[in-house]
């Protein structure tokens, strides 16, 4: 997927998400695009706060300059989702990844990618850390496997997911694994 060099399968695109939230700490702030996925939002509203992390939700598809304007220097995430889920904003990647890397190399970009797949969209590409996607919706083509999947081409990320993955137990099943590939 991506054409990235790492990809790691969770037992859900939530649980995938849960893996990146796992990378910050107390105190890191979080930039998201204001409509996300409804668990996404839920996750950073209610769960993600109970751990100190801060989310702070933008509208940056029609005025990227917001995006510019909620960069902070606690700032460790931007999260990007494009289109979005439910009213299908569209996002430029490249921009955005353009505006983060002036403010600081060191703010993780991820988009969710489930919408368009890698088919269609290449993150990686456009200069995101990770891609992150639901697989639930329609990636083995018959919408009937709960499963999803973080791809990036950083090496540190690598070593990073795979503790967490392993650490955390959100894998998918054997069985949910032959599914999505038959």
């Amino acid at each position: 997927m991506d054409k990235g060099k790492y990809a790691f399968a969770f037992a859900s695109g939530l649980a995938a998400t849960t893996n990146i939230v796992a990378l910050l700490k107390r105190g890191d702030g979080v930039v998201l695009i204001d409509d996300v996925y409804g668990g996404t939002g839920r996750l950073f509203r209610q769960f993600a706060k109970n751990f100190g992390i801060l989310p702070e939700f933008v509208d940056f598809s029609t005025d990227i300059t917001a995006l510019e304007r909620a960069l902070k220097p606690n700032t460790s995430l931007v999260w990007i989702e494009t289109p979005t889920n439910p009213t299908l904003k569209i996002i430029d990647i490249a921009r955005c990844v353009q505006i983060v890397r002036q403010y600081s190399e060191d703010i993780l970009v991820t988009v969710d990618n489930t919408f368009l797949s890698a088919y269609f969209q290449n993150p990686l590409n456009l200069g995101a850390d990770i891609s992150m996607y639901s697989l639930t919706k329609y990636a083995n083509g018959h919408s009937d496997v709960l499963m999803g999947a973080i791809v990036t081409n950083r090496e540190d990320l690598r070593d990073k997911m795979k503790l967490l993955q392993n650490s955390l137990g959100a894998v998918p099943s054997p069985f949910d694994c032959y599914l999505m590939l038959r």
